[in-house]
């Protein structure tokens, strides 16, 4: 009887002591588990941060590589325009546009394009496309290049009148391409959530587009190509009007934030981006993050 009472004590003092030892351990081991939960947290939102700044340089490509119409000749009239949120324009006027970025009014040449033979004027095209008659194209060969207008649309052909007057009668026996021209001004303003977003409003009537939600701040410069040698020899940090015979490219530089940001941390960290025109962007990582990204200008 007595070793019964001895070994039932014993085993009370050693369960006591295991109690002890889990209530000494237990707030490290919750500290420890909540540590790990933060990092898993903070690794997730830098992995998203990666697939949201690759996704949204793929989207300014898809919007931007078609700023330059296909053509053999340098058509010295065709321009774009990039100014600063501080002067929008007109056609915006109801907008509320971001004042610290920048907005870019040019020309989507080829969201449709084929090639044509042009037996005579006007010409027609089995091309399915998303104009509709009134709509303005570009026809360009290595001999010349003309504007157009769509005149009718059904469901096996388009047709199309190129303009130039007796000039046109150059185009007639010429293989080329055919391409839609859609201008549009590009801005950051508030988005539908409340927050600021990329939009794209077509220049002369039409309904707004927002394309990005999340998308702050952007600065938009021109890599110009001075000497046509088909070369960049500079970056212009100023604002204006840029002919496109001279734009080669876009450096394009812009400030977005996750949705549903993973990170739970009470304080993010701070960091600074200096811009190609000197400012300099505050932001808050992992939650905001800054890109940039040359955009080529295709033409052809």
């Amino acid at each position: 009887m007595s070793k019964r009472h001895n070994l039932h004590g014993s085993l009370i003092i050693e369960l006591l002591v295991v109690c002890s030892l889990v209530a000494l351990l237990l707030p490290f081991l919750v500290v420890a588990l909540l540590r790990m939960q933060e990092r898993h947290l903070l690794i997730k939102t830098y992995q998203d941060q990666q697939v949201i700044k690759a996704a949204i340089d793929a989207h300014f490509q898809a919007q931007w590589s078609r700023l330059r119409p296909a053509s053999c000749l340098i058509d010295e009239s065709l321009f774009l325009i990039i100014e600063s949120g501080m002067s929008p324009p007109l056609r915006l006027a109801t907008r509320t546009i971001d004042k610290e970025s920048d907005w870019l009014r040019a020309v989507d040449y080829g969201l449709c394009r084929g090639t044509v033979r042009v037996n005579g004027n006007p010409l027609d095209t089995s091309l399915s496309c998303h104009w509709k008659a009134g709509d303005s194209v570009r026809f360009s060969s290595c001999e010349s290049y003309f504007p157009g207008q769509i005149l009718s649309v059904s469901a096996q052909h388009s047709r199309i009148e190129l303009i130039g007057g007796e000039l046109v009668e150059d185009a007639i026996g010429q293989s080329g391409i055919i391409e839609s021209q859609d201008e549009f001004y590009w801005y950051i303003s508030e988005g539908k959530g409340g927050q600021n977003a990329f939009w794209r409003t077509p220049r002369e009537s039409g309904n707004s587009l927002e394309l990005w939600s999340g998308i702050e701040r952007l600065s938009v410069f021109p890599l110009l190509d001075d000497n046509l040698d088909g070369r960049v020899d500079a970056l212009d940090a100023g604002y204006g009007q840029f002919s496109l015979a001279k734009v080669r490219g876009l450096w394009v530089e812009y400030q977005y934030r996750l949705h549903d940001c993973k990170s739970e941390r009470d304080t993010q960290l701070a960091q600074d981006y200096r811009s190609m025109r000197g400012e300099t962007w505050r932001y808050f990582s992992p939650c905001q993050g800054v890109g940039n990204q040359i955009i080529v200008l295709k033409g052809l």
